[in-house]
């Protein structure tokens, strides 16, 4: 690099804060109407049992543990604690998600790659 040239230093990434900020709001209450706002309109969401962003669960907890992000897709690992608002049953559970956002930061991509819901006992 020649002198008086300049380094850009992007911490994090698009997906990765789309990601971040929509468990985020999850875990803070947001209703599924709230959380629709953060996916596009035409998101390819194959919502088959993601029951993290529904409204049968109040979840309690979420850990990000992995977040792979390369361009505008990742890959994400995590546990959940949450309770199903019919029986009051508390679960837990790992999932995995393959999340890809647009230019405009929307949510254009959101696949549920593996979850594994457990009932811990009681809380």
């Amino acid at each position: 690099m020649h002198a008086g040239g300049a380094v850009e230093i992007r911490a994090e990434s698009g997906v990765r804060v789309a990601v971040v900020e929509l468990f985020a709001a999850r875990v803070a209450g947001a209703s599924p109407r709230d959380l629709a706002r953060r996916f596009d309109a035409d998101a390819d969401t194959g919502f088959e049992g993601l029951a993290l962003l529904g409204e049968a669960l109040d979840v309690e907890h979420v850990d990000l543990d992995t977040i792979r992000a390369e361009g505008d897709r990742a890959v994400v690992t995590g546990t959940c604690r949450a309770r199903v608002r019919a029986t009051g049953l508390v679960l837990a559970g790992e999932f995995v998600l393959d999340v890809a956002v647009g230019l405009d930061g929307l949510i254009t991509r959101c696949h549920v790659l593996e979850e594994r819901w457990t009932a811990p006992g009681p809380s």
